[in-house]
């Protein structure tokens, strides 16, 4: 099992800070530019042509597969998720976008150009808080071709509804996150707006609330991030968006059985099998179900056996961003009992669950505590000793995951 970890040492803190740095220019610099070419150039302006920009950052990992864009709530467009991925080195991503299929088309375009791999997907919601199911189409070519067909339109169709409900709550818990940040003392000023929103997103619809996570702990002072326990986007996203949404009706109350709370997604999930587009299923983060969805670890478990029985999950996101070591040893530890349940024949699968690493589940380019957001290829990224090259806590090569994820996507094939 390959690890990656940091070192308690003063060389390894001076790299950091120069990861950071180097970090913070890409995203300047991606963020004033049209092109690849004019992205190029500036970087080289400063000093950063690509070899010395991989120098610096000396990535851990050549793939990630869990990365976001302004197709949903990430703040890059998707295009340009292939330059910050070809600048730092990467070989193979994913874009795994909230309900949302419409930029793979042109990060692949632009990936191919640039001679990065790019493979098609999405994360798909549930009616669970903190449950969420990654699909990747390993082919390509035959997810476009897919998306040409009836089943593929109505795919699609089902998303796009997914996106308009998403982009109303969006819009509604804005007011409910402005009128919270009035209660901490924010002046209204300095509250968030809808044209924050539509200058994050270029204009382009849906909103998603994981933005407005983003923007609102910006108004938040050090002192009060401390009182309020609210460190990062995520935690805000926890513990003001989730609630708000909740009492919209966006997310239901309470805690829904897996059953009744998967049952759409199961049933797209089946559609996208008999089409024959060859796919593969992996949990996301199954720590949110214990942050987010309240769940003991024997629910996480009795989950993880309920999806690949029912909703042929095929693996589960392992030593990815959200994980600890603790954390790995306790997903792998479920894997493994369930594994062994499908070799003895109780549970139908057509192989064991894949232990899929390669996620940071990236959404913004920050690194550091202040913001306590997710880079691409590394994970948490900040000047902890642990976390200096990231936390992704790779399982297995990444030959060896993406040819298991293509046999598996095979299987998924109707002969």
């Amino acid at each position: 099992m390959t690890q990656v970890a940091g070192t308690n040492t003063g060389a390894d803190l001076t790299a950091y800070r120069a990861r950071e740095s180097a970090l913070f220019q890409i995203r300047e610099a991606a963020a004033a530019s049209d092109t690849w070419d004019g992205f190029r150039a500036a970087l080289e302006a400063l000093d950063m042509p690509e070899a010395r920009v991989r120098q610096i950052l000396d990535v851990p990992v050549t793939m990630d597969l869990h990365l976001h864009s302004t197709c949903s709530d990430g703040e890059n467009p998707p295009h340009k998720l292939a330059w910050l991925a070809r600048i730092m080195g990467l070989q193979t991503i994913a874009l795994t976008d909230h309900d949302s299929i419409s930029g793979c088309r042109p990060l692949y375009g632009e990936a191919t150009l640039l001679g990065v791999s790019a493979m098609p997907a999405v994360e798909l919601s549930t009616d669970r808080s903190g449950l969420e199911i990654l699909v990747y189409f390993p082919d390509a070519g035959r997810f476009f071709d897919f998306l040409t067909s009836p089943r593929g339109r109505r795919f699609a169709k089902y998303l796009e509804k997914k996106q308009q409900a998403v982009h109303e709550a969006t819009l509604k818990v804005v007011a409910s996150v402005n009128r919270w940040l009035k209660r901490q003392g924010v002046p209204p000023e300095e509250h968030v707006t809808e044209e924050e929103l539509d200058a994050w997103f270029g204009g382009q619809q849906p909103y998603y609330p994981g933005t407005v996570a983003v923007l609102g702990l910006k108004r938040l002072r050090s002192a009060k991030r401390r009182s309020l326990g609210i460190h990062d986007p995520r935690k805000f996203n926890t513990k003001v968006v989730t609630p708000a949404l909740k009492r919209l009706a966006y997310l239901p109350g309470g805690r829904p059985n897996i059953a009744d709370a998967t049952k759409e997604v199961r049933k797209q999930l089946a559609a996208v099998r008999r089409s024959g587009v060859g796919s593969v299923t992996i949990l996301s983060h199954p720590k949110e179900l214990v942050t987010k969805g309240k769940m003991s670890l024997g629910q996480v478990a009795g989950t993880i056996e309920y999806l690949t029985a029912e909703a042929g999950l095929d693996g589960v996101e392992v030593g990815c961003s959200r994980d600890g070591e603790a954390d790995v040893r306790v997903w792998r530890e479920i894997i493994d009992d369930v594994n062994a349940r499908i070799d003895a024949g109780d549970i139908k699968a057509p192989g064991p669950l894949l232990a899929a690493s390669y996620s940071s589940d990236f959404h913004v380019l920050a690194p550091g505590r202040a913001t306590g957001e997710i880079t691409l290829g590394f994970g948490l990224l900040d000047e902890r000793p642990n976390h200096r090259r990231g936390n992704l806590r790779p399982q297995t090569s990444t030959e060896e995951l993406l040819e298991a994820m293509r046999h598996r996507s095979s299987l998924r094939v109707n002969k």
